[in-house]
């Protein structure tokens, strides 16, 4: 891997954490390299939006955030944490 495709991964990466942030008013984002090319992600989010949600319907509201991203050079997001701040609290008192 070149320093250039590191560099597009990082970028690929703080897209993705920007993203998420913006559109669900995200408290806490983690995107996370699984594969060191950007390729498999993992994905940790906290927001109040996802207060009420189903598992699935928060899944889809963090993958329409990152739809761009999912078109072009992210293969798999191979994790997904949603949780609500609540949720997170007691998870992680």
């Amino acid at each position: 891997m070149s320093a250039s495709d590191n560099n597009i991964t990082s970028d690929l990466i703080e897209s993705m954490r920007v993203n998420i942030r913006e559109q669900l008013e995200a408290e806490s984002v983690e995107v996370m390299d699984l594969s060191g090319n950007g390729r498999h992600v993992a994905i940790k989010v906290v927001s109040e939006k996802f207060e009420g949600k189903s598992a699935v319907n928060r899944q889809r509201m963090v993958y329409k955030a990152i739809w761009m991203e999912l078109q072009d050079q992210v293969h798999a997001v191979n994790e997904m944490v949603t949780n609500t701040p609540e949720e997170e609290k007691k998870e992680n008192p």
